[in-house]
């Protein structure tokens, strides 16, 4: 399919799930060169040195080959990066798959499983319960245990020669099946324990993750109820104006009735009642929308929209302030995703700390501007500014100037991860004494790219 956004959006939980698979991925490519070069200089110094290798060539060959393999890798690990999660997922597999067989190579050229270098299938079975899940490396400690089975029957009943390592190790010939089925119990019985004890330390990981995700989402409704506070306080002052309004026209249209007025005259009446009672609609549902906990959800912006609203949230705590707060709306922009609610609560929070920081008699001044790669929502005061030694430390939880009955702290930290799950970024200019201004900036996806490849 085509177009600015797909049915499917890359929403932001896939990129979180993406990232920490593409970070260890870019691990492995680089430790997989370590690899290749290793390979290559301990063949050479067990053939050449110690001369516990009689054939290197084939050694050599597969250093070459993971050194080949892992530039393939590398190569398309930028498409890689446009991938879903899924996709990622997959690689990783493939990438483990591969590793195996190449190990199992190895070991057959350097002792087969007589080779101490065996235990090296723990790794990838490591690797697969904490990159992947528990299952998976119970596949791949599964997977490894037959290779090494398997490699062991095939050389010890001469379907494939034995190449022996000159170091009196084990005579993998001599060895009885008693004792062949000993060691193959060995092997998967530390594996067995292996995974176990991932399992168990993934297991805790995970509920303690989920504590954490837990009260994050406490935290962030807690700042926004007390956002909420600060707007409802005017809400009724609001109100109070149409419902004024509402009141004199019915009394109005009593009289009129009364007297027999014509129906224009009547019409009329009805048409300003309705017009409050929309306006009061209008303030109440911003005020529910904005209270309501939404799920984060990925969708096409409408940034003018998405200020104006923000800007009649606040309207009346500007105005008990006697700060004048100036919006000026953009140009309809394409290309940007988000959570509408979500990015709300930022823009109200930035919008309520900037008038707390400034005189009466200011202007704070909401804005939007975008260039092909981003968009940027802009808040600039004319306020106290923040001073220098206190900028590293405004997006820490429970960081505040303010006093104790103002702010909790947790606001801007609050936002800079919802603005992070949006895979953007806020960026800060201040000035101590000029004022200070705040950038949110949001990737923006050119027309036509479609992510759902």
């Amino acid at each position: 399919m085509s177009g600015p956004f797909p049915t499917r959006l890359p929403v932001v939980d896939e990129s979180r799930q993406s990232a920490p698979l593409l970070a260890q991925v870019s691990w492995f490519n680089k430790l997989r060169l370590v690899a290749a070069a290793s390979v290559i200089w301990m063949t050479a110094l067990a053939a050449h040195g110690l001369n516990v290798v009689e054939r290197p060539l084939p050694l050599y060959v597969l250093g070459g080959l993971i050194a080949v393999i892992d530039a393939a890798y590398i190569a398309a690990f930028p498409w890689l990066q446009r991938q879903s999660a899924r996709r990622v997922s997959r690689h990783v597999d493939l990438q483990i798959g591969i590793d195996l067989l190449i190990l199992t190579a190895l070991l057959h050229w350097t002792g087969g499983i007589t080779n101490p270098l065996v235990l090296f299938y723990l790794f990838h079975a490591f690797i697969a319960a904490l990159v992947r899940s528990v299952g998976a490396g119970v596949v791949v400690a599964a997977a490894s245990l037959l290779l090494v089975a398997g490699l062991g029957f095939v050389e010890r009943v001469g379907w494939l020669p034995h190449h022996p390592l000159a170091l009196g190790l084990m005579d993998l010939m001599a060895v009885r099946p008693l004792g062949f089925w000993l060691l193959l119990f060995a092997y998967a019985t530390t594996l067995a324990f292996s995974i176990y004890f991932v399992a168990t330390v993934l297991a805790q990981l995970q509920r303690h993750e989920q504590q954490l995700v837990r009260l994050s989402r406490h935290l962030a409704l807690s700042e926004k109820l007390a956002s909420i506070g600060t707007l409802a306080a005017g809400v009724s002052h609001e109100i109070n104006n149409p419902v004024g309004v509402i009141n004199n026209k019915v009394q109005i249209l009593r009289y009129r009735i009364q007297d027999g007025a014509a129906a224009d005259k009547l019409l009329a009446e009805l048409d300003t009642i309705e017009k409050h009672t929309r306006r009061i609609g209008q303030i109440t549902a911003g005020l529910l929308t904005f209270s309501r906990e939404t799920p984060f959800q990925l969708q096409p912006l409408d940034l003018p929209a998405l200020l104006r609203e923000a800007a009649d949230l606040v309207r009346v705590p500007f105005r008990a302030a006697q700060v004048e707060l100036e919006v000026v709306a953009p140009p309809p922009v394409t290309g940007v995703a988000g959570s509408a609610n979500h990015l709300l609560q930022v823009l109200i929070n930035l919008l309520l700390n900037a008038k707390d920081a400034s005189l009466a008699g200011t202007v704070v001044r909401l804005s939007a501007e975008a260039d092909e790669g981003e968009a940027r929502l802009v808040v600039q005061d004319h306020g106290a500014g923040i001073p220098r030694e206190h900028l590293g430390k405004i997006f820490d939880p429970f960081f505040t100037t303010k006093d104790v009955d103002k702010g909790t702290g947790l606001g801007l930290a609050i936002s800079h991860g919802i603005v992070e799950r949006h895979q953007g970024r806020i960026e800060v200019d201040s000035e101590p004494g000029v004022g200070s201004t705040f950038r949110v900036v949001l990737p923006r996806r050119p027309m036509g790219q479609d992510r759902d490849e």
